[in-house]
């Protein structure tokens, strides 16, 4: 019995474009985190991940089970980070759905500060599944996040799109929250700030009620932004113009997303940003900050061949650049600009991103 609740829960989350395809790792994931009983429950009550949203009354009547039991066992579910909860906006009444593997179940179950064995165990377990399910980051030609620039350093004899901005999504949140980068905090590969990520809205809410987020101010997300930038961590997005859930601030060795490309070598594991940097090689002064800064070593020093040293600059692999600025932004002489190389428009909104991610979907 407690096999097949594991298998039901886990294809009813597979229906989310970021899968959580059959294997044995998949499975374990799911037993560490949930009871026979907590995974039969979930899996009658709903039908896929964000979907069908339920009061605790809805999910009684739809699978024939006690109120305060399902009560009892949402509200601990919710807490441990396995379970959705949010306010209606129209009733005020308390809902909750189904959460997918990633973005989902992996962020929030980490994201409470308190590794235990199960988190260890979690971890371990993740790491030796990464290798495979880290490319269904990049399943589609259509990325489900993006890199979004340092905002700064962007060419403004360009038009800046709203999109392209992340002070826009600051600015434009209902409620702000920042949470430790459950990615950095669970890895523990290096010394980058961890209490850097936001969260809007929905998420941002559920992550000050149940694991360790906090509201900030627009001021407040903007300077973690900033320090962020000044760390030399990448903006990263959902890859939608309105709403997104969350701008993760992500280093190459812990970050899973990040890890798509740095450790997996997947193009598409990513977005990459529409801008690239622009050297002004009157006020380079070969310093190699850039060098030493950029995240995917797409900077190099080109050392002279020439008697007159004409062709001694920094130069940059334009294949491995991901345009997030961070070179720009880190460049004590101002000689890097960001300039636009694509036109790429992010879908609008996020059902609209996950439609265009299974449209263009390769495996």
């Amino acid at each position: 019995m407690s096999e097949e609740v594991y298998e039901r829960l886990r294809r009813k989350m597979n229906v989310w474009p970021m899968k959580a395809p059959k294997s044995k790792y998949m499975l374990k994931l799911l037993r560490i985190v949930y009871s026979p009983e907590e995974a039969d429950l979930v899996s009658l009550a709903f039908s896929f991940p964000f979907a069908d949203a339920k009061t605790v009354e809805q999910a009684a009547k739809q699978t024939g089970r006690d109120v305060e039991y399902v009560r009892n066992i949402f509200e601990r579910l919710a807490g441990r980070g396995a379970l959705f909860e949010f306010k209606g906006k129209e009733d005020g009444a308390i809902y909750y759905s189904m959460l997918p593997f990633a973005v989902g179940l992996f962020e929030f179950y980490l994201d409470d500060g308190v590794l235990t064995d199960d988190k260890k165990e979690f971890m371990r377990v993740y790491e030796e599944m990464h290798h495979s399910w880290g490319h269904e980051l990049g399943a589609s030609k259509y990325p489900l996040t993006r890199v979004i620039p340092v905002e700064e350093k962007l060419n403004v004899e360009h038009e800046i799109l709203p999109f392209e901005k992340v002070s826009e999504y600051v600015k434009n949140a209902r409620s702000i929250a920042v949470n430790p980068c459950v990615c950095r905090m669970s890895a523990n590969r290096c010394d980058k700030p961890l209490e850097v990520c936001l969260s809007f809205d929905g998420f941002a809410d559920y992550r000050v009620k149940h694991r360790q987020g906090r509201y900030v101010t627009r001021e407040e997300a903007l300077e973690i932004l900033k320090i962020a930038e000044d760390k030399g961590l990448i903006h990263t997005i959902s890859n939608q113009q309105e709403k997104p859930l969350f701008i993760c601030n992500c280093c190459t060795c812990c970050c899973g997303i990040m890890r798509g490309l740095s450790e997996l070598h997947n193009p598409r594991a990513f977005a990459k940003s529409n801008f690239m940097p622009q050297i002004n090689r009157e006020a380079c002064k070969l310093c190699e900050k850039c060098v030493k800064t950029c995240p995917f070593q797409a900077i190099f020093h080109h050392y002279p061949h020439k008697e007159d040293l004409s062709d001694d600059m920094i130069m940059i692999l334009e294949e491995r650049c991901v345009g997030c600025g961070i070179c720009a932004h880190q460049c004590p002489h101002d000689a890097i600009t960001l300039v636009r190389v694509r036109e790429e428009i992010p879908a609008k909104r996020g059902r609209d991103a996950a439609m265009r991610f299974e449209a263009e979907r390769i495996h």
